[in-house]
């Protein structure tokens, strides 16, 4: 039976950075509460952020200046294509090689910037009115936005509080400003240098700045895409409409842009803030404690691994479900008028990709300026760009020839491309696990050639992963078989994405079907396990597969952190996949289904024959980049102990010897995970464009 008395227990270990205190002598409970704060903080700090420079990206790719429009796409593919661990290491490494204490930034009167983190000044006596804004707002959500049954107690309680609404309002506020006149009054701190560090203001620590500044960058590149996409999907005649009237730029922007662009932006960037906040919990990866990592530790000396990931997964559930209201809440308020009468011509029809023609460069001072400052800096960026990895890079040689270089140390790549390759495998496993490679990415390849039917496509995919997984056996190479505890590096990483993606297929086909099952037996497992699985982020549900299957089972799973991390992907992606597959099903026109049983066909076989082909169609774009999630995200796995591409990067950044060129390590794997997603991208966007799938039969 569950036990949650531990967490009235002393914790006996510290939280180094919390807004709330908390240490060895406090409970585990208040030590979690401190956690549920920092996960709280970087939410709160984050997605603002992200939400402003997405938008500002995304007003600037659509500029008709086609030099700004390549440079925006230069600066979205990387990031969009890598993932967002790698981008953490990389922010982590970089702050880490900042200027010592003394040495700090200064770009702004008290604020520093170091190795140490950030230190910016602070408002001292905040803690107070932040209590008392957190009181109001949950007091306006019980108010206003709290939904209630309608039906029973619960419709007289809807109506009393429809009643009372005003009133309560104002004697909320009354009391709040009483409250506030008994407050303390604020005081700027501002950070000064003390000793051999810094003493006041607010220091962030390069954990908590390095997990803000990836999580921003990475959620505003795809904010952009929203802001984008819903842009171009504007009709054309309300732009027209608005300019027959009159309306200068600002007015056109929020009368005849913003209404209909919000419909179509809201629900993926709701999306997105969820996606923030499951992503989160990477910052177990980088050593900041936020509440991921406080159950981490939690159970690691309790060994209470059932309550304290269901603790865990009862927050993200919470905290997404509050998240959702109130976006739906909003989203409801956005779509309460209907656009019937719009047209159907759409922005996107009207705008294509900016020619790169004298006319769209140099008509005009201000266009001409443009021009010319972007080409200064596109060439230096080329210049300094070719020069650092290429004309002044070392090529050769040791650390030691690296070590007065004025460029990249690719020696560092070379020196490790074994490591990166195949982790610690023997030497004498190492072809085997090459071939494997190659069978494995050929038999991707097989999957998506062109001109084959979809059985002939797929019967060449199934035999070349099965000729990879007898060499691994030691079939053929005549060795003994390489078994998954062994593998490491890219084989880890290219059989995780490619196991997880096929085996998380049929599972996808399987729990879409239960959830359009009319027999409730049948579809509330379905809805309950995908929407549990979308909420929880995927790093707890890797913790909660390895910590909880050892404990049901019994017996020594160390030789098996492989099986339950493709277990928990396979999982995420299937529920993914299969809401994907829902989508498409719906978008079938209903026709089909008449049709078909009017000629006698069994519900079955119109499933079957009729349906899913053409599901299949409408749903591949989608399904591709649900594919490009699931190979990003086996870089995750590094979480509980597999031994992958990116935990083998990590392993030669910790060497002291490496640890200068981290930049180079990084970028190596960046490409690798690159060149995958891109190519998966730019496939999916061709399905797009051609309205049809390449994974016709």
């Amino acid at each position: 039976m569950p036990d949650f008395s531990f967490l009235f227990e002393h914790a006996g270990f510290q939280i180094a950075e919390s807004l709330l205190d908390a240490g060895p002598a406090d409970t585990y409970l208040h030590l979690l509460l401190a956690g549920l704060v920092n996960t709280a903080t970087v939410v709160a700090v984050a997605l603002p952020l992200a939400t402003l420079l997405g938008l500002v990206v995304g007003l600037l790719r659509l500029t008709r200046h086609p030099l700004l429009y390549r440079a925006m796409a230069l600066l979205v593919e990387p990031v969009r294509n890598t993932p967002v661990l790698l981008q953490l290491f990389v922010w982590y490494a970089l702050l880490l090689s900042l200027p010592e204490v003394r040495e700090a930034w200064q770009p702004l009167p008290g604020v520093f910037i170091s190795n140490r983190g950030l230190a910016l000044p602070m408002v001292q006596g905040t803690g107070a009115y932040a209590g008392l804004l957190g009181a109001l707002a949950v007091s306006a959500v019980a108010l206003w936005l709290l939904p209630l049954p309608a039906h029973g107690a619960w419709q007289a309680l809807g109506r009393v509080r429809q009643r009372m609404r005003w009133p309560m309002l104002v004697a909320l506020l009354l009391w709040a400003g009483w409250r506030l006149a008994s407050l303390p009054g604020l005081v700027v701190e501002v950070p000064e240098f003390s000793g051999l560090g810094l003493a006041g203001g607010w220091g962030l620590s390069p954990e908590f700045t390095a997990l803000v500044l990836g999580l921003t960058v990475f959620h505003a590149i795809y904010i952009s895409d929203i802001v984008r996409a819903a842009v171009l999907a504007v009709p054309t005649g309300q732009i027209d409409a608005a300019h027959a009237l009159g309306m200068r730029l600002p007015g056109v922007a929020s009368a005849a842009v913003y209404p209909y662009a919000a419909r179509a932006a809201l629900p993926p960037f709701a999306n997105q803030c969820l996606m923030l906040l499951k992503n989160s919990t990477l910052a177990i990866a980088i050593g900041y404690q936020e509440l991921t990592a406080i159950v981490n530790t939690t159970i690691t000396q309790t060994g209470r691994a059932l309550e304290g990931m269901a603790l865990a997964a009862a927050c993200y559930l919470a905290a997404s479900g509050v998240m959702a209201l109130v976006l739906a809440r909003y989203n409801a308020r956005v779509t309460r008028q209907g656009i019937e009468g719009a047209g159907t011509s759409r922005l996107g029809q009207r705008l294509g990709v900016p020619a790169l023609t004298a006319q769209a460069l140099w008509h005009g001072p201000s266009r001409a300026l443009l021009s010319a400052v972007l080409a200064v800096l596109g060439v230096w960026a080329l210049w300094a760009g070719v020069r650092w990895a290429l004309l002044s890079a070392v090529w050769t040689g040791g650390a030691q020839a690296c070590e007065q270089a004025q460029g990249a140390c690719w020696v560092a790549v070379s020196a490790n491309w074994q490591l990166l390759m195949f982790g610690t495998m023997a030497p004498q496993q190492r072809p085997a696990a090459l071939l494997a490679i190659v069978g494995v990415v050929a038999g991707v390849g097989l999957a998506f050639v062109p001109h084959l039917g979809l059985r002939s496509r797929v019967a060449g995919a199934v035999a070349a992963w099965l000729l990879a997984g007898l060499v691994l056996a030691g079939v053929f190479v005549g060795a003994p078989p390489v078994l998954p505890v062994q593998w490491g590096g890219v084989l880890v990483t290219v059989v995780m994405s490619v196991a997880s993606i096929a085996l998380a297929l049929p599972l996808a086909v399987l729990l879409m079907l239960m959830r359009r099952s009319q027999q409730g037996w049948l579809r509330a497992p379905a809805v309950l396990l995908i929407e549990a699985v979308r909420a929880v982020p995927l790093i707890t549900q890797l913790l909660l597969v390895s910590f909880l299957i050892p404990v049901w089972w019994g017996g020594d799973w160390s030789a098996s952190k492989f099986q339950l991390a493709l277990a928990a992907l396979v999982l995420h992606t299937a529920c993914l996949l299969a809401e994907v597959l829902r989508g498409a099903l719906q978008a079938v026109p209903a026709s089909q289904t008449t049709s078909a049983m009017a000629l006698g066909m069994r519900p079955a076989a119109v499933l079957w024959s009729v349906l899913l082909p053409q599901a299949r169609r409408i749903a591949a774009p989608a399904a591709l980049g649900v594919f490009v999630g699931a190979v990003k995200d086996t870089s995750l796995v590094t979480v509980i102990g597999v031994f992958d591409v990116l935990s083998a990067a990590k392993a030669a950044v910790a060497d002291p010897t490496w640890r200068p060129y981290h930049v180079e390590l990084y970028a190596a794997v960046a490409l690798f995970y690159f060149l995958i997603c891109l190519g998966l991208s730019r496939l999916a966007e061709r399905m797009r464009r051609q309205g049809s799938g390449t994974l016709d039969p």
